[in-house]
């Protein structure tokens, strides 16, 4: 009897153990389950995210729902988080064109998406990029929203919107100190091109909060192909062009063969009369783009009237193949008349004042974007090397390209590429050699 009592509280027990074993085991597939649909939502977002053709766009709304229940379901997850910032800053403004459009609830959910990025990282993303590293992405947003308030000319709010930006950890000191150099390279009241983000925001944080070179014109590149930004430049008597109004809004691709091309010079303290110089296409080898157009025809009308300047990684076919007629002033280029006065002892002393990197914090090494334009005080060195040993100097050449090894060594300043390495490294055994440099 006590056998058999024993065998059913047994038998009762192992019944208990594998019906609790059961339910276990379905919480676990019902967790493994859930993951797998997560993933499964965040891949078709990110896929989502990556669809850029010509024939299709991204669906923002879309990726951002996605988005919104893996971040719900996997709060932990970074790069998540990135993917839903973006989502959300481009459902807000896709395009130069609505940038004067955007929402300030949906800036400060963007930003506060790349915050919690960062966050998870421990202040450094190493997942999946779309093109900006997250601390860069809150610099745009909120510079954008800044943009937004300068056009509704509401100064205040704009300057609330940088340092916005400032707090949420969108602004690097290190890498705002190259852009304060990068202005003041330029001569009073010039006008400074630029192309790129991190140009344009940080030149207006600059102006805007530390009110620093208010005298200089900035003026993004890229945003010239969009309607309003021209339009509002030449309203506030920032850039003058040929066009009215009306008609400026509608100038697009012209189609180009290339043809030399003159700027008559206007400014009696420049020796020379004009400059002319063969512009090829700058799309497709067919067309020039709407920049192109804008840049030329207020170059034509400037005429040398106010000095303009260059930042030094403009590409050619932004800045119209003016390569000839550009002199290095380290960080920037100047739009110069005469290419037989430079002065490579000028450019020389220039280069002695750009600043190291000071090593007290190392978060500037956080964010790829901050290497990638701090590499071009590297630059500024190899461009005034390549005039040295063009000159026939090459022990200056040498001494050049030594001088900027030791100002920016590789562990404070990493290559932002290995090919960019490779290049220095072989530039360097090129001039040695008194080999032929391309």
């Amino acid at each position: 009897m006590a056998l058999s009592l024993l065998s059913t509280m047994y038998i009762q027990r192992m019944i208990w153990k594998l019906s609790v074993c059961g339910i276990f085991c379905l919480f676990s597939i019902a967790i493994q389950a859930q993951e797998a649909d997560v993933q499964k939502d965040f891949e078709k977002a990110k896929a989502e995210m990556k669809q850029n053709s010509n024939d299709e766009s991204p669906d923002y709304i879309k990726a951002g729902s996605l988005l919104e229940r893996v971040v719900e379901k996997d709060p932990g997850n970074a790069e998540a988080w990135y993917f839903y910032g973006y989502a959300i800053d481009r459902y807000n403004s896709s395009e130069g064109e609505t940038m004067i459009q955007v929402q300030l609830p949906l800036t400060i959910k963007a930003s506060e998406a790349f915050e919690k990025c960062l966050q998870l990282s421990k202040d450094k993303y190493t997942g999946d990029l779309l093109l900006l590293d997250p601390h860069t992405k809150i610099l745009t947003v909120w510079g954008t929203q800044a943009w937004y308030y300068i056009y509704q000319n509401k100064k205040d709010s704009a300057v609330w919107c940088m340092q916005q930006a400032d707090q949420r950890g969108g602004v690097n000191r290190v890498t705002l100190n190259y852009f304060r150099q990068v202005m003041n390279e330029c001569s009073k009241g010039a006008y400074l091109f630029t192309s790129g983000d991190m140009y344009f925001y940080y030149t207006l944080f600059l102006q805007l909060t530390e009110r620093y070179r208010n005298d200089l014109n900035c003026i993004d590149l890229n945003l010239l192909n969009v309607t309003w930004y021209p339009d509002w430049l030449q309203k506030k008597n920032i850039m003058s062009f040929t066009w009215t109004l009306e008609k400026l809004k509608n100038i697009d691709l012209l189609r180009w063969d290339k043809q030399p091309v003159t700027i008559y010079n206007e400014n009696k303290t420049y020796p020379d009369t004009a400059i002319t110089w063969v512009l090829k296409p700058t799309l497709d080898n067919k067309f020039l783009i709407r920049s192109n157009r804008l840049l030329l025809d207020f170059l034509k009308l400037n005429a040398f009237e106010k000095p303009v300047f260059f930042a030094g990684d403009v590409p050619q076919d932004m800045n119209l193949y003016l390569d000839a007629f550009l002199q290095s002033k380290g960080l920037t280029y100047k739009l110069a008349t005469d290419t037989g006065s430079y002065n490579l002892n000028q450019l020389v002393e220039r280069l002695k004042k750009l600043s190291t990197i000071s090593t007290d914090t190392k978060t500037y090494l956080n964010n790829r974007d901050n290497i990638q334009v701090l590499n071009n005080y590297r630059f500024a060195y190899t461009t005034a090397a390549i005039i040295a040993a063009g000159n026939g100097n090459r022990e200056m050449a040498v001494s050049l390209l030594e001088t900027a090894e030791r100002k920016y060594p590789e562990q404070v300043l990493p290559f932002f590429a290995d090919a960019t390495k490779q290049w220095f490294v072989q530039l360097k055994l090129k001039i040695i050699r008194g080999e032929k440099i391309d």
